[in-house]
């Protein structure tokens, strides 16, 4: 029987799932460790994907590599040298310095972006509308990788009401720092940007996962006793907006990637939000004053409360 995991946004949908998983998840083995899995496949939704930080303190997300992987992924990057600025631990799944399931090389190389954009323009009622991220040849059993795509294919589908429903299916998903962490924060980005693209209102992001678990040294600290930390209603920078178009921000996200913030962007959510976090994260003595620069209310307030954090984890 399938749990289901629902939020109006990411912050209550993480508090519901930390309880179902207090509830219902079971002791597991894995290849990384002990797990409390839950025992039946999972439907996470959320109905305003746009409302996607999270804000927990104990779960202390960090929002600067969560930003910075979506531009990387955007730029068609596989190299894990320049995102693992954000996050060291993502040079462990490289290969060679090549993270072989990067999605978002996977969503360039095909054309798999534009080709979606292109299909629900032309048929908002199509079925077709799929990118795909795990490749047979390159994940299959006999593959010498440390990087398979946990999330596999991604559906898009207008609903009876005229909204543009996402569905990702995933295979395994560690709900805190996967389904609930990065990949609800740069799925939820591309949906916004194919809603924006062929201007279909965005409708619900969902994913169907056939596991999702947390790992047990996470459980007493973070499941035991789930508190709600909602701060929305903030303001929300759209990622895209008057007759700007994707093709600039994907070449914003390659020139952050390539020359860091030497050039000028295009996008102003690229401007307003990536750029002074980007500035923040790397620049420690200016960071709060790159902080209050993000127009993006959520980013700023979530930016501003993790540097707090860690400056008082170093004092």
């Amino acid at each position: 029987m399938i749990t289901q995991i629902f939020g109006n946004n990411i912050p209550r949908a993480y508090n519901d799932g930390l309880w179902k998983l207090r509830s219902s998840g079971v002791r597991q083995g894995s290849r990384n460790g002990t797990v409390f899995s839950i025992p039946a496949p999972v439907l996470l939704t959320i109905r305003y994907p746009q409302e996607r930080v999270l804000f927990d303190e104990k779960r202390n997300a960090n929002p600067f590599f969560h930003v910075m992987e979506f531009c990387w992924m955007m730029a068609g990057s596989n190299d894990a040298g320049w995102v693992s600025q954000f996050n060291k631990r993502m040079m462990e799944y490289a290969d060679d310095g090549i993270l072989r399931g990067a999605y978002g090389y996977r969503w360039q190389h095909g054309d798999q972006i534009r080709n979606t954009i292109n299909l629900l323009r032309k048929d908002a009622g199509t079925r077709q509308a799929v990118i795909s991220m795990w490749d047979p040849v390159y994940d299959g059993p006999s593959a010498r990788t440390s990087d398979r795509p946990c999330n596999t294919h991604i559906y898009f589908r207008v609903s009876p009401t005229g909204m543009l429903n996402m569905t990702v299916c995933n295979r395994s998903n560690d709900f805190i720092w996967g389904m609930l962490g990065a990949n609800a924060v740069h799925m939820t980005l591309l949906h916004e940007l194919i809603s924006f693209e062929t201007e279909i209102p965005l409708g619900d992001y969902m994913v169907f996962s056939n596991n999702v678990h947390v790992y047990e040294k996470h459980m007493k600290e973070l499941v035991e006793k789930p508190v709600l930390d909602d701060r929305y209603p903030l303001n929300i920078m759209p990622l895209l907006h008057n007759g700007e178009h994707y093709m600039d921000l994907i070449q914003d996200c390659k020139d952050l990637v390539e020359y860091g913030v030497q050039k000028s962007f295009r996008i102003d959510w690229m401007r307003h939000v990536a750029e002074p976090i980007f500035r923040a994260y790397i620049d420690k003595g200016e960071r709060m004053s790159y902080i209050k620069r993000i127009k993006a209310e959520d980013w700023r307030v979530a930016c501003n409360e993790w540097a707090i954090r860690a400056s008082s984890r170093l004092s």
